[in-house]
């Protein structure tokens, strides 16, 4: 199945390949706090629930750091804001890790490939609507506690 990126902010149906860049907040008073033994198993825990949340054959990777990206094709604008939504809500759940219960939040950009992008270029886009969308929110509602 040929598809090709939704045009314009409005979702018309037309399905494409979305880039979902999500951030972890929170995450540095985890690794600050609670060393980096509690900082891997959290990252350990949000890949896990990432790849939970997807279908098969969608993507999930870590960038590094506290950054991860979904590639999930043939979904619409709906489709990949609903998706975003799903996976937040899995990552805000609390995480078992060295023996406490922590939190962390998520922020996501959802950008889209488009004919002649270069992966670099998808990435950008997507990432600059994560910080668009982090921005917008309080900044006591940037992580789940």
């Amino acid at each position: 199945m040929h598809t090709v990126a939704p045009a314009g902010e409005s979702d018309d149906g037309t399905k494409g390949l979305a880039v979902l860049f999500c951030d972890l907040d929170g995450f540095k008073s985890i690794n600050d706090r609670f060393g980096h033994n509690a900082g891997d198993a959290v990252l350990i825990e949000v890949a896990r629930r990432l790849s939970n949340g997807v279908r098969d054959g969608d993507t999930v990777a870590r960038l590094g750091g506290d950054e991860f990206v979904i590639l999930a094709d043939g979904l619409g604008r709906a489709d990949a804001q609903d998706l975003a939504v799903r996976l937040r809500n899995e990552i805000i759940q609390p995480i078992r890790a060295e023996g406490r219960a922590v939190r962390v939040g998520a922020s996501f950009g959802i950008g889209w490939a488009h004919c002649g992008m270069t992966a670099d270029e998808v990435l950008k886009s997507a990432d600059e609507r994560m910080y668009v969308e982090k921005r917008s929110r309080p900044k006591q509602h940037r992580r789940a506690g």
